[in-house]
């Protein structure tokens, strides 16, 4: 089953690219969560990098965008754009 990312709240607006597809539940993506203040970080989400105490990435099946939506923790998350390669 596709996921609507358009009825994710927490979802900072994905690319106009990302808007126009519907990721398959187990297609794994790359997202940055953001924290609320006080709150820790879910031991369901494993860290790849931590650019600060309330933000990270992390790499999920789209599946668990419902999850983290859901989660008191997390104030919001945002779907991790590709840079394209320097020559």
């Amino acid at each position: 089953m596709a996921i609507d990312l358009s009825k994710l709240r927490k979802l900072e607006t994905p690319s106009a690219s990302m808007q126009s597809r519907r990721p398959s539940e187990d297609e794994k993506m790359v997202v940055l969560v953001k924290l609320r203040q006080g709150f820790a970080r879910p031991s369901y989400l494993v860290p790849r990098g931590e650019i600060s105490a309330a933000m990270f990435s992390t790499e999920v099946p789209a599946s668990a965008l419902q999850r983290i939506e859901s989660d008191p923790a997390v104030e919001s998350v945002s779907i991790s754009k590709s840079l394209p390669g320097i020559r």
